[in-house]
């Protein structure tokens, strides 16, 4: 039996990656919006620092879609989000609310 018959006789199959997908949607924005504020941030850091936490930030939001197959997704975005936020202060911008995560 291939995967499109599975799926025709059990509507629910496909129920459990959509939800997953729609969840690492939602942490990909977030990640994103951290990026864009560490952008605005840019000359408050040291180079290397800068480029180090960039670059967690862009293996995070490219392998998000891979992280999300963890059992314990959300608490890991949840956890990343958190330790991102330390950096970034997004979510205490009192300057533009759109950027808030919370």
């Amino acid at each position: 039996m291939n995967g499109e018959e599975k799926d025709i006789h059990n509507p629910e199959a496909g129920k459990g990656t959509e939800r997953r997908k729609l969840i690492s949607d939602f942490y990909r924005e977030e990640f994103l919006r951290h990026k864009t504020r560490l952008e605005t941030q840019k000359t408050f850091f040291a180079d290397e620092s800068y480029e180090e936490i960039e670059t967690v930030l862009n293996k995070i939001i490219d392998e998000i879609d891979k992280m999300s197959q963890v059992d314990n997704f959300e608490e890991l975005a949840g956890h990343l989000l958190q330790r991102i936020d330390v950096v970034t202060s997004l979510s205490d911008s009192k300057v533009d609310p759109c950027y808030r995560v919370h």
